[in-house]
């Protein structure tokens, strides 16, 4: 049977009430006293519930992920970042709230200055995001998941999209490739400038243009039809095209699909190289040569970074996790002469 604290004020000589002040911080109370509760305590080895912690330490144990949901098939893109951070928390002994509204202003604002939550993970992070401009002004623990154009001096973790893109253009250089397209993440993504995929198409095309390499590129929702008006939309721009870069794990598998049901061959006509989890690259029917994308690394080091400043530690105000190139199964020398479609 669980201790209560009825349990422990008989042990203790004293009200209810009393071990419920002397755990709260509430009230005022002698020395004596709360020695005797605090002995009681420890000897029935009482654990007070997380509503009681909470109105001591000022806490409630929960912090937040805003995070605006994508429905349907592309949440399967989201969702690891999600159990990431939802095991990282429990691991340090926190609840996780989601907050999923589009824009996110009105529940973060609500749930901080409710005193609901501890701190706020904010996802998606936009070039200019004015959730960041609602935190810094809030006072709350915060952490950024993405670089923003300014943060608003709150701290932020990041994956280096920009040198994933560049890392990705300067492999298909290096064999040979001067005639590549670039497939992004959805329409909407670009539109609500999600810092992420603007870094990293920006990274592979600088480069590739830097190296006079003829290129171009599109956003992709992943729907089968989406993904065959992108690929073939490429090659008609790119004429002899024999490399794709793609930052869409939902599209990935259906562009190596859409190539072969064209008569292209991978990598022998076309290479292509991705942005992906490392499980993702692997899984397919040919390995897919792809800069990684660690999910847990970074949901993981977010809820850290976020705990530490609830427990009043200084953090880094900038953490950048470095990508890296493994090469597999789809990228080699680029063909003479193209892919001999026009």
């Amino acid at each position: 049977m669980a201790v209560t604290i009825a349990d422990v004020a008989k042990r203790a000589g004293v009200s209810r009430s009393t071990v419920s002040y002397v755990l709260s911080g509430t009230r005022s109370i002698s020395a004596e006293t709360r020695a005797r509760v605090e002995q009681a305590i420890d000897e029935l080895q009482f654990r007070p519930h997380a509503g009681a912690r909470s109105i001591r330490s000022g806490r409630n144990g929960v912090i937040a992920m805003a995070l605006p949901m994508v429905y349907g098939p592309h949440n399967q893109v989201q969702m690891p970042y999600v159990w990431a951070s939802l095991t990282a928390a429990q691991d340090l002994g926190l609840k996780l709230l989601m907050l999923t509204d589009d824009d996110g202003e009105t529940a973060i604002r609500d749930t901080v200055t409710g005193s609901q939550v501890d701190g706020v993970m904010l996802m998606e992070v936009q070039r200019n995001d004015p959730r960041v401009a609602l935190l810094s002004t809030l006072r709350c623990p915060a952490v950024l998941v993405g670089t923003p154009d300014d943060s608003a001096r709150l701290p932020y973790v990041d994956f280096d999209a920009a040198l994933a893109g560049r890392l990705c253009a300067e492999h298909l250089l290096e064999l040979g490739h001067r005639r590549v397209g670039y497939i992004g993440q959805s329409q909407s993504t670009f539109r609500r400038d999600v810092a992420y995929a603007i870094h990293a198409r920006d990274g592979a095309l600088a480069t590739l243009r830097g190296q006079r390499a003829k290129t171009a590129w599109t956003p992709c929702d992943g729907q089968p039809a989406e993904v065959a008006r992108a690929v073939d939309g490429l090659l008609a721009k790119v004429h002899g095209l024999t490399g794709l870069i793609v930052y869409n794990e939902r599209a990935l598998p259906l562009v190596l699909d859409r190539l072969s049901g064209l008569g292209l061959r991978v990598p022998q006509d076309v290479s292509v190289v991705a942005v992906c989890p490392d499980d993702e690259a692997e899984r397919l029917a040919v390995p897919v040569s792809a800069v990684s994308l660690p999910v847990e690394e970074l949901a993981r080091t977010a809820v850290r970074l976020l705990a530490g400043q609830v427990n009043g530690e200084s953090v880094p105000s900038v953490t950048i996790l470095a990508p890296t190139l493994k090469v597999r199964d789809t990228t080699a020398p680029a063909p003479a002469g193209g892919t001999g479609r026009s």
